[in-house]
Parts: structure tokens; sequence; C-alpha cells
């Protein structure tokens, strides 16, 4: 389950640093992004759009496009089955549950 807004801040309240929020937000944003992933092939645009309205307000179009295109997809958690549709790879799986348990 996806960490709430009110948490976070409560962990950034209690001695968390800037960096530490933003690696938070960051494992936010993944968790998010490859779970709709893992439903199948999916389009960008579909990635996107969800990402944007499930998450926080941190969550805009250029850091979802940030996220999957210069993390998720160039670390091979994800790939291209075609242009603009895209699947989770077993590598993707393995991180998706690594984040979860957090």
């Amino acid at each position: 389950m996806l960490q709430s807004h009110a948490t976070i801040l409560q962990q950034f309240e209690a001695g968390g640093s800037e960096t530490n929020m933003k690696d938070q937000e960051r494992d936010v944003l993944r968790r998010t992004i490859l779970e709709l992933v893992k439903k199948g092939h999916v389009h960008y645009t579909d990635i996107e759009k969800k990402a944007c309205a499930t998450c926080l307000s941190f969550a805009t179009t250029n850091t979802v496009r940030k996220q999957f295109y210069r993390y998720l997809l160039e670390n091979s958690y994800v790939e291209r089955v075609r242009r603009g549709v895209y699947k989770i790879t077993s590598k993707g799986e393995k991180l998706s549950e690594i984040l979860n348990q957090g």
C-alpha cells in the first residue's frame, strides 16, 4: 500500500533529512509506476496520467517522466514492447516486491 502524504510528512518532521524525503517520494512514485505496469502491456500516457492522479502533489508529469525513462527504463525494470507501450521485467518485479516491503 502507498504511504500517505501525512505519513511521509510525519517521518520528515520526526528527523528525516530533505534527501531522505526525496528518496521516499521517488520510492512512492516508482512503486506506483511499477504497479501500473504490472497490469500488462500499458501505454506510457496511461501510466503518466494515472501516476499523477494517484500519487501525491510531488508527482508531476515531469517527475513521472524522469523516473520512468531515466530510472526504470534505463535500468531495465520496464521494457518497451512497441512504441509507447511498456511492460514490467522480472527485475522490475523484484524491485516492486522490495518497494512494497518498505
